[in-house]
């Protein structure tokens, strides 16, 4: 007994870390294919823009340089400037013009894995204390190099030398996100809840992209007031419906009824539908499908 006990604490202790990590990669997987869904909705510009917002303390006013060139898999020219004493007694200082070029390794990449490449070098600069790189910097935490840092001044002063592989020069080796994580001593959690508010972000701005004053269907043409459904056009009179012909009112109205007949009468705070060769009567809801009332109501005409 004591023998299987011990075999099941570590049959339990081997499958947990396994678990753990098969559900992570499943949460990113998920969170990756939510985001480059979200280009067929938004827009690559939108989508583009969400990412560099979400950088733009990392990555300043070149995020969406870097996020274009990520996606596009082409060179990325960041430029930098510093500016020097002059070494003349008097003169004026110097300034500096340097033009850094990062080559992505990986070609073109889905805005989901730019986003995770970002993360990742963004967490990896910041254990180096560097939260807002030079292009040097960020070029050495791409696609690898070495990082420079001086403390301390004068006889005090220390200098260290980082040696970076590169985090897109890892993926291009054939390496998962989960494997890069690990090597570099981090874990995705971080990265999968900054994806999360991301696409959580992006769903609100395509959910509130609609109409200015509520949702128009009729025949596949928007109009600006109220909810209409009907098979005709819709016409653009602000908050008068017309339903297949010469009828308006202020509601919801649907028309879809055949023949030359058109949908009206005074209508003008209710539902009206049209169907058939019926009347109704001044307000509430009207339905054209026999023979009795004010209104009359035949098939075809405009709807909006």
């Amino acid at each position: 007994m004591k023998l299987s006990a011990a075999i099941l604490t570590v049959s339990l202790t081997t499958v947990a870390p396994v678990f753990a990590l098969a559900q992570t990669a499943s949460d990113l997987n998920s969170q990756v294919t939510t985001m480059n869904n979200a280009t067929a909705n938004q827009g690559q510009t939108n989508v583009i823009n969400k990412i560099s917002n979400d950088f733009s303390s990392f990555l300043g006013s070149d995020a969406p340089a870097v996020v274009t060139g990520l996606r596009n898999g082409t060179p990325i020219t960041l430029t930098s400037t510093s500016t020097t004493s002059s070494s003349t007694p008097g003169g004026l200082p110097v300034t500096t013009t340097t033009s850094t070029v990062i080559a992505p390794p990986t070609g073109q990449m889905g805005f989901g894995n730019v986003y995770i490449s970002l993360a990742l070098a963004k967490q990896q600069l910041s254990t180096l204390g560097i939260t807002q790189p030079t292009p040097e910097q960020l070029q050495a935490a791409l696609t690898g190099g070495t990082i420079t840092q001086t403390t301390g001044t004068g006889a005090t002063a220390t200098t260290t030398t980082t040696n970076l592989q590169g985090i897109l020069t890892m993926r291009s080796q054939n390496m998962g996100w989960g494997q890069i994580a690990q090597k570099l001593g981090y874990k995705l959690g971080p990265v999968i809840a900054g994806m999360k508010s991301a696409n959580h972000n992006l769903a609100s701005t395509t959910n509130g992209s609609s109409n200015a004053s509520g949702v128009a269907a009729a025949g596949g043409k928007k109009a600006e007031s109220d909810i209409v459904s009907g098979s005709g056009k819709a016409h653009g009179n602000s908050n008068q419906g017309v339903s297949n012909g010469n009828g308006s009112g202020d509601g919801i109205v649907t028309a879809s009824g055949k023949g030359n007949g058109n949908a009206y009468g005074l209508n003008r705070t209710g539902i009206t539908t049209g169907s058939g060769s019926g009347v109704g009567s001044n307000g509430g809801i009207v339905s054209a499908g026999g023979g009795n009332g004010n209104g009359v109501a035949n098939g075809k005409g405009h709807s909006k």
